[in-house]
């Protein structure tokens, strides 16, 4: 459920959420210089490692050290502070709105273990989605029954408020092989491209909208377990404006779109006239614009050409001439009064309306003109164009007020990626990943033996992307709240630093398998003692980790030059649960440089 939040209001009595422990010694950490984990750019300069026989545990503690250290992927420049404000911009990259696997081969899936794949030709035709949480039918099975669904919020408008969502369905999706002679239509292939026929997109677009109301328990004070505090907690009421499919139970807001009032279908804004039974007349709006006395002037993004010959203050009235610039359609002279429209060529072509009329500054007459263009009336089976395709209308209303409108893609869509909406781009990927069973040591297929061979796990997905990052540019002025912050503007110096986020482009997080200690490309975070991880184990047998790791309570040893001229940490004890506290130590480190 999407919530566009407008308020909150703590309620009810706090409520604690009672948590005991032990107390125990924090391990000490080392000082280890910031360069050894983040670039002077503010990129990754370490990798974690966790070994391939570890506990969960040891995979929590390396997770939580990631996020701790992504606290340092930023840089920071120096902004102008013009008067009483400063201006700052964050650029974010390209969101996935929604992400679907459609074939998925490993451990989890399969159901002939002992004849596991191993290489792509190997793998089975019967692992594509089933659309109900399984992975066991064929490629034509799952390309009838794919159906999926995602919402893109904020996309339309009733009048001023952008708080119409698109509610997205996909289904029927074929696959097209780059290289048909490398596909048979049972494994996913390796490079393809997407194929929507006509009737397989469908935006579901409701105009009817609710006031609802949220409340959630959020923590207001973490838990210490070593002194034997405990979290607290208190209720938080949200109040969120949404349509009938993000819940149920809210007051009316909006009944819909009524007479009089301006909205957009994919961001095309139209001015209605008249509602009737699942139709509705409407033209594009063009807004309104200042008209001088004897000067033309086209009604912005037309052909059509204003020009006021002569404006009555007292009466509220405007004679005008309107004309296309490339036909050369020309009207008779018009007389426009007050808040009266007027159908200038009586087919709704130009529909012009007077708003007001004063004296400029400079002493000119000048009309204040509301138009619309191309008035139509518009019911279901009817046609728009957005980015260059046409989408056939489903429209619905009640008699009085325009309800929702569906719409679905006339036109077939194909390539990889497919352009949605021409801001969303719908991908096919593929991804295929080896593991040998002498490698880990471990006979991954249970043939009772560990042999030299690669296991394959494999895996098909369809994701919606943003086509480009947001770019968002914001004053502030002393009180206002930082973009994406708990922080606050308290003073505005002569310059402020401006916060640059970087993004983690390629993982951090691997396997001890898959570091050369020759050339581990990168300083290393060792998470588990020498039984866990095998590249602590090279250390402690090579007396390059002097630790007593068998019998640690939880510790943090830095070692300058230890593989291939990277530095290492390692971050271990005795047990997964002194490592657990060794990982704590370091988080508290991390957020302390």
């Amino acid at each position: 459920m999407k919530v566009k939040k407008i308020a909150a209001l703590a309620v009810g009595a706090a409520m604690v959420g009672a948590t005991m422990g032990f107390a125990s010694a924090q391990p000490t950490v080392p000082n280890i210089p910031k360069d050894f984990f983040v670039n002077a750019d503010g990129t990754p300069n370490v990798k974690i490692v966790v070994g391939s026989t570890a506990a969960a545990m040891d995979v929590a503690s390396a997770a939580d050290i990631a996020v701790a250290l992504g606290s340092l992927l930023y840089t920071e420049e120096q902004v102008d502070v013009q008067g009483d404000y400063v201006k700052i911009k964050a650029e974010y990259p390209p969101e996935t709105i929604d992400s679907w696997t459609i074939y998925a081969y490993n451990a989890s899936t399969i159901r002939n273990q002992t004849a596991w794949a191993t290489k792509y030709e190997e793998l089975p035709g019967d692992y594509w989605y089933n659309g109900a949480g399984g992975y066991d039918v064929s490629y034509s099975d799952w390309m009838s029954n794919f159906q999926v669904t995602t919402t893109i919020a904020d996309k339309d408008k009733i009048g001023d408020e952008q708080l119409i969502d698109w509610h997205v369905t996909l289904k029927n999706i074929q696959l097209k092989s780059k290289d048909p002679s490398d596909w048979d239509g049972s494994m996913p292939p390796k490079s393809a491209d997407l194929l929507v026929t006509p009737g397989n997109v469908t935006v579901f677009v409701d105009y009817v909208l609710y006031n609802y109301t949220v409340t959630e328990e959020q923590e207001v004070r973490p838990a210490y377990p070593e002194w034997g505090v405990p979290a607290e907690y208190e209720n938080v009421t949200s109040w969120y404006i949404g349509d009938t499919l993000q819940g149920t139970g809210g007051t009316l807001y909006k009944p819909g779109v009524s007479a009089g009032e301006t909205f957009t279908v994919f961001g095309e804004t139209y001015y209605v006239l008249s509602v009737g039974n699942d139709t509705f007349t409407a033209g594009l709006d063009k807004g309104q614009a200042w008209y001088q006395v004897g000067q033309p002037q086209a009604i912005e993004g037309t052909d059509w050409v204003v020009t006021v010959l002569d404006i009555s203050i007292i009466d509220q009235r405007a004679l005008v001439t309107v004309k296309n610039a490339v036909t050369g359609t020309e009207s008779d002279q018009i007389i426009l009064e007050k808040d009266t429209p007027v159908d200038v060529f009586g087919d709704g072509a130009v529909i012009l309306t007077l708003r007001d009329t004063f004296v400029g500054i400079d002493g000119h007459l000048i009309a204040a003109i509301e138009a619309q263009v191309d008035v139509d009336t518009y019911e279901s089976g009817r046609t728009i164009t957005y980015d260059g395709k046409e989408w056939e209308m489903t429209i619905n209303t009640d008699g009085t007020y325009i309800t929702n409108i569906t719409l679905t893609n006339k036109a077939e869509l194909e390539g990889n990626p497919v352009d949605i909406f021409g801001t969303y781009d719908l991908w096919y990927k593929f991804e295929m990943k080896t593991l040998n069973e002498a490698d880990v040591g471990y006979d991954i297929n249970g043939n009772g033996t560990i042999d030299n061979v690669d296991r394959v796990v494999a895996y098909a997905y369809i994701c919606l992307k943003e086509k480009e990052g947001a770019v968002v540019e914001k004053e502030l002025k002393v009180g206002d709240q930082v973009l994406d912050t708990e922080y606050v503007v308290s003073e505005i110096h002569a310059t402020a630093e401006k916060i640059n986020i970087k993004p983690v482009t390629a993982p951090i997080t691997v396997m001890d398998y898959e570091v050369s200690m020759e050339d581990p490309g990168a300083n290393l975070i060792l998470v588990g003692g020498p039984v866990a991880n095998s590249l602590t184990k090279y250390l402690v047998e090579n007396n390059i980790s002097k630790v007593d790791w068998y019998n640690s309570p939880g510790e943090i040893e830095y070692i300058e030059d230890a593989l291939g001229g990277y530095d290492v940490v390692i971050v271990a004890g005795a047990t997964r649960n002194e490592t657990r506290v060794a990982a704590e130590a370091l988080m508290e480190y991390l957020a302390g440089l």
